[in-house]
């Protein structure tokens, strides 16, 4: 395991979340909202489940679940959500080798890399 990984493997869920968040405030909002929607992670680790949410319609991320119902839902475990938004591996190959779970509006999806990579 190189240094960059252990780096990586020890922020938490929530400290990304927090660092997704701080991407998010500082894009285009209109551009955002050009894009749209409301995307639900929910996070696996063991046996509990930790749930956020990015709103490009309102350009917002937050903890939890959103009020109505999200337009994609993402489930993965920790492991490849970290691998997602460090990108070490290509979004494509972890929905289509099953380690990611999509629902819903997959194309717009496919267009929320600016949004969640993290350098």
């Amino acid at each position: 395991m190189g240094a960059s990984q252990s780096e990586h493997s020890s922020q938490s869920k929530a400290d990304l979340v927090a660092r997704i968040k701080s991407r998010v405030e500082s894009v285009d909002p209109n551009k955002a909202r050009e894009l749209g929607g409301v995307f639900l992670f929910n996070i696996i680790k063991g046996t509990s489940v930790y749930s956020w949410t990015l709103d490009l319609n309102k350009v917002t991320v937050y903890e939890g679940e959103p009020e109505e119902d999200p337009d994609t839902t993402f489930t993965l475990n920790e492991h490849y959500f970290k691998q997602l938004v460090f990108g070490k591996e290509d979004p494509r190959v972890i929905m289509q080798a099953g380690r990611c779970s999509v629902t819903g509006d997959i194309m717009r999806a496919m267009k929320l890399e600016p949004y969640i990579k993290l350098d």
